[in-house]
């Protein structure tokens, strides 16, 4: 750990400001009111009543300062764009210039801020590596992307948001998986490392360019939390900005300015790898460990539900009686998909789909049906299947019902069945 030998240098009190405008990264820290929990549980059981402030001062904020017409109560979920997220940055914005203003003229007569901007500049790099490697394994692993699930295969484009379209886009490629995330990966172990914060910097950058651009561009609801890891990755890569210049545009050699220890005994620099390395070690198990254990509940590997597949309605007899497939009978049934364990989507003939709970029992061969909304909507069939049908048979909701199915087979999409190919005489572009 190093500092520029010209410490005792007295700084311009707009450079002071600056420097302490860095406290903005610290309420980037301890934001913990997001759903999303990108640390281990006990990090937000230890902080709740910081998180109760915010909760507080949050919709208070938007009530009696702003006057918003509606009432600030979405805490971030899935969603990291709400109203709440907005209200929360304008305040951290506020706090930032207020305490940074204050601390400058409070302490004025200190010539410079040269270790505290040290040492934020360690924290901004081990947290943006840690956000990197939180988003970096989840891909490589191939957990936020996940390859195309039957439902999405069978909805149309224009039944998908933006954003859905967008998961099915990255889901579909393993390998682009791996090369997006390998890249946020690689920049954060790189910004763990003095000598290759530079070039950690400037991929992160990067990465996180592409990141905003698909955010923005497919309206991704984590606008602004991408957005202040950019920064971060920018504000990183500015500390040496001249360098950069002289380098790229001036073409001049670079020099590098001496340097001095920051701590000169050895018992001080032994402690500071120590703790170093406890970081770097919680960073790899909060993120890489935490989602190969999650791979084995969830993802393209994870072993699918029994009768996995796509169902379409052949026939489906009533009280002996066959049902004619009419667009307009919201109770006949079109198709069955069974994709997610404890499952089942069903899509009646006016192209509603119901989503209910199914048990299934293997060794009795029945399908137990049990409503979301409603625990005494529950009937149980029995079911019977070859390579090409599977049959239904019980009484649903007091009617004796049989239904026959034809099995489709997902495999035949061209989106599943394409694969990669080195040579295209022509382009197969559908």
């Amino acid at each position: 750990m190093t500092l520029s030998t010209t410490s005792n240098q007295r700084w311009s009190f707009g450079k002071r400001l600056r420097v302490l405008m860095s406290v903005y990264f610290v309420f980037l820290f301890l934001d913990f009111t997001s759903e999303d929990e990108l640390f281990p549980h006990f990090v937000y059981v230890a902080m709740k009543f910081y998180t109760n402030f915010w909760n507080w001062l949050v919709p208070w904020t938007g009530r009696n300062i702003l006057h918003l017409s509606y009432p600030t109560t979405v805490t971030p979920n899935g969603s990291g764009d709400t109203t709440y997220n907005y209200v929360m940055q304008l305040l951290w914005i506020v706090f930032t210039v207020i305490i940074a203003v204050i601390w400058a003229v409070a302490d004025r007569r200190r010539p410079n801020y040269e270790k505290f901007y040290y040492w934020a500049i360690i924290c901004v790099r081990y947290f943006l590596a840690y956000m990197l490697f939180v988003y970096g394994f989840v891909k490589v692993i191939k957990l936020q992307f996940p390859f195309p699930d039957l439902i999405r295969l069978t909805e149309p484009y224009g039944e998908s948001s933006p954003m859905g379209l967008a998961w099915t886009f990255v889901g579909y490629s393993a390998g682009y998986n791996i090369f997006i995330g390998g890249a946020e990966v690689v920049a954060g172990i790189l910004l763990f490392f003095k000598r290759t914060t530079l070039l950690g910097s400037l991929i992160a950058m990067t990465v996180m360019c592409n990141v905003v651009a698909m955010n923005f561009a497919y309206d991704i609801p984590v606008k602004i939390f991408s957005l202040n890891l950019l920064f971060m990755a920018c504000w990183i890569a500015w500390i040496d900005k001249d360098r950069l210049v002289s380098f790229f545009i001036l073409h001049n050699a670079l020099t590098e300015n001496p340097k001095q220890p920051i701590f000169k005994t050895k018992w001080k620099r032994v402690i500071q790898l120590s703790m170093k390395t406890i970081v770097i070690l919680f960073a790899f198990y909060a993120t890489l460990w935490s989602n190969l254990n999650m791979a084995k509940k969830y993802g393209d590997a994870v072993k699918k539900p029994p009768l996995y597949g796509i169902y379409d309605i052949k026939t489906f007899t009533k009280n002996n009686n066959i049902i004619a497939p009419l667009t307009t009978d919201s109770a006949r049934w079109k198709r069955i998909i069974i994709n997610y364990p404890g499952y089942v989507r069903i899509t009646n003939m006016t192209d509603s789909s119901i989503w209910m709970k199914l048990k299934v029992d293997e060794l009795r061969q029945t399908l137990h049906f049990t409503s979301n909304k409603d625990s005494t909507d529950a009937f149980v069939l029995k079911y019977k299947r070859d390579h090409k049908m599977l049959y239904l048979t019980g009484r649903m909701r007091g009617d004796s019902v049989k239904i026959q199915t034809l099995i489709f087979d997902h495999k035949k999409f061209p989106l599943v069945s394409r694969g990669f190919h080195w040579i295209n005489e022509y382009p197969n572009n559908r």
